[in-house]
Parts: structure tokens; sequence; C-alpha cells
């Protein structure tokens, strides 16, 4: 379960960006928050507003570039190649490395991890963990040089054929090191950007499992409380892509004279809001069954306001999500803006500052807002900022 996000020096971000899953010290809504250790309170989902080219996006792709070096295609560079180093990009010149934090708790115990990097080479890298509640190193790196508190002659060995390029996190993991196994783990069974373009395949695959399949009878259950008219999904072969299932729609039809028939409807003659509902039900009903944390650019895109709040109802129904999973959005959709819904500490919002164009974050808690506020009608009206200004000559 996600703790918090920190992010240095990437793309519109400069200085560090933190977004906090931390629940605070408001008591609306208690029922949904997630309670992995005693001292540990979470929220299930957070909430990212902001202008268009603000950054809001951009941290999300943080994460994706995160998860690329640890589990993804930028784990396994050669020697000679460059990493995938993105800074602030407002500067003629780079000014200082890329800096990614993570905190997260895993199996009962939390987790701190982070490492900065430039294109060339992993500058730092550290590993901390609280196995009895006590802060206690695995490891840490910094500019070559390795630091261990257990079995350490055997994880200096392991430093040394971690090429500069690559973290120690990775490559412990590779020679099946128990020190690290727990904390990387996290990473590839948690962790789940959102791919918008495999997105339909995810939820084709998960449609294709034998019909006792409980991920296979949620989905569809999602599509039947959806209302878009759709009673059962069919998933066969393309004998021209085997990677691309064709993937038809069932729709009840009732005619007039009280006959029942099924109609058949490929996934790309339903509407865009159809398409797009049914490739994010997959993702929505993995994460909630792995609980996973579950990152989504513009959750509300080509989808209706109240199909929208479905799937973040979803995330917040304590008897739906049993894992403890978590979503983390970015929106404009103001309807969900609605303190009946989300936590005040649930909302961010994200601005550009004019004369930089860097990008900060910050949270609806940040303001002094009353319980029964319309914050919808507060922001809309700039009162938060994290809206476009709309001026000049006509």
């Amino acid at each position: 379960m996600l703790v918090q996000f920190g992010v240095t020096n990437f793309r519109s971000i400069k200085n560090k960006m933190v977004l906090s899953m931390s629940a605070g010290a408001d008591n609306s809504h208690e029922r949904i928050l997630i309670t992995p250790t005693e001292k540990i309170k979470l929220l299930p989902a957070a909430a990212i507003y902001g202008a268009n080219s603000a950054g809001k996006s951009n941290i999300l792709l943080a994460v994706q570039t995160m998860q690329s070096m640890i589990t993804g295609e930028n784990a396994q560079l050669l020697k000679e190649k460059k990493l995938p180093f993105d800074p602030y990009v407002f500067l003629e010149k780079p000014d200082g490395p890329t800096e990614f934090e993570i905190i997260y708790v895993y199996q009962g115990i939390k987790y701190a991890y982070s490492f900065s990097y430039n294109e060339d080479e992993i500058l730092s890298e550290y590993l901390y963990h609280w196995p009895k509640g006590r802060e206690a190193l695995i490891f840490s790196r910094e500019n070559g040089s390795f630091k261990f508190t257990d079995n350490i002659n055997e994880q200096i060995v392991l430093a040394g054929r971690t090429p500069a390029n690559k973290l120690y996190l990775v490559s412990s993991n590779e020679w099946n090191a128990p020190q690290t196994a727990l904390a990387y783990r996290w990473f590839t069974e948690k962790l789940l950007p959102y791919d918008e373009q495999n997105t339909p395949d995810t939820t084709s695959k998960a449609m294709r499992q034998q019909a006792n399949n409980p991920i296979r009878d949620k989905i569809l259950g999602e599509l039947k409380i959806a209302d878009l008219g759709i009673s059962n999904v069919g998933i066969s072969d393309n004998p021209s892509d085997k990677n691309k299932p064709i993937i038809t729609l069932l729709h009840t039809v009732n005619s007039d004279e009280g006959s029942t028939e099924q109609y058949p409807l490929p996934l790309e003659r339903e509407s865009k809001g159809t398409q797009r509902f049914f490739s994010r039900i997959g993702p929505w009903i993995i994460a909630l069954e792995k609980g996973g944390v579950l990152f989504v650019d513009e959750i509300e895109a080509s989808m209706h306001p109240l199909l929208t709040k479905r799937l973040v109802e979803m995330m917040q129904d304590p008897e739906i999500n049993v894992n403890g999973a978590q979503l983390i959005f970015t929106t404009h959709d103001a309807m969900l803006l609605d303190l009946s819904l989300l936590r005040r500490d649930q909302i961010w919002f994200v601005d550009k500052d004019d004369k930089t164009l860097s990008s900060s974050l910050f949270s609806l808690w940040d303001f002094s807002v009353r319980k029964d506020e319309n914050i919808q009608k507060g922001y809309l009206q700039g009162r938060y900022g994290a809206i476009p200004f709309l001026g000049g000559d006509f």
C-alpha cells in the first residue's frame, strides 16, 4: 500500500513534489480508510486537479519511469546505454539529478526506497524498512560507495557486479539476495500504472478465463451495473493477429412482440464511452483483487460522469475494496469535487508558476474548507487555484 511518492527535477517538476496517501486529521468518511498496521491509516483514492499543461500527467509519468527502472525495460540496460533522464525542462542545462522517493507497506512492513540519477549513472540509492516498528537500513549507495547492515561480505560482492547505470535493488534480486526480496516484490505485484493502449487487452485476457473465474465474473457484473445494455462478452481468436483477440459485446433486445434476442456487437462499433469503460474495468477489478495501487490519467475521458463516479466509489467502498487497493487519478471532472464522496485530504491540485513554469502540488487540506462547503463552486471560481487563466484581448 502506498504511503507517499516524491519526485524532484523531472519534466515540469523542478522542486521536490510529494503526494501523500496518509490520512489527515479529518474524521469524515473514516470507514473508507485502509489500515495496513495499527499506526498507519491510508487513503483509498486521491484525485489530482489542474489546468491543461500544469503538470498533472508528469506525476504519473514519474511513477511509470521509476517502475521502468525497477521492473521494466530500463532495468536491464547495457553498460553503455543511457538512463531515462528527463530533468526539469525549462533550463538549458540540467540542474542536478532526478530523484524518486517512495514509501509503502508490504506484508505489514513499511519500506522507504529512493534513488537519484542522471543520464549516465545511479548517483544515490537507499532502502530502509521498519520490521519491528523501528527504522533500519537495508542498504545505501552514494557515488559508487555502498553500505550494508546484513550479510555484508556477500552483498559487497553483489554491489561490485552492479553496473553504474543499474539499481542495486534490481541486481540484488537477480542474485536472489533475501535482504531486498520483499521490497522488490511490491513493485512487481502492487504498483499498477495504467497503460491506455493495452487496457482493452487486459480486460479481454481476464474475460477469457474459465467461467468460474472470479475476476471474469466481477468484470461482467460491473458491465451490467453500468447499464450499457451488455448481457455478456465474447472473446475469440483473431486469425490475423493472435495478440489482438476479437471482442464482442452481447446485447439483449426485447421486440415489441415480446421476443428476446441476443445481438453481438464488436467492441470497435460500440460508443467511445462503452469502449473506455470496458478497457478500464479490467484493470480496476485486477487492482481490487491484488490490493494494487492503480495510477490513471484523465479518469473521466469519454465517459459519463456517473460511470466515472462508479469507478471511484468501487475503491472507496470497503465491502468491495477488501484488499486495500488504492487509486491515484488525474481529472478535470468537477462533479467529483464533492465532500460527500471524497475527503478533503483526498483532493489535490497542480498549479504552474507564472515565472518559472514549474509545477507545484498542494492539497485541499491546505485550505480552510468547511465540511459543508461547495468545493466544486469554489474550485471553478478559482479559490484554490489550479485552473486555466482565460484572459487576453478579443
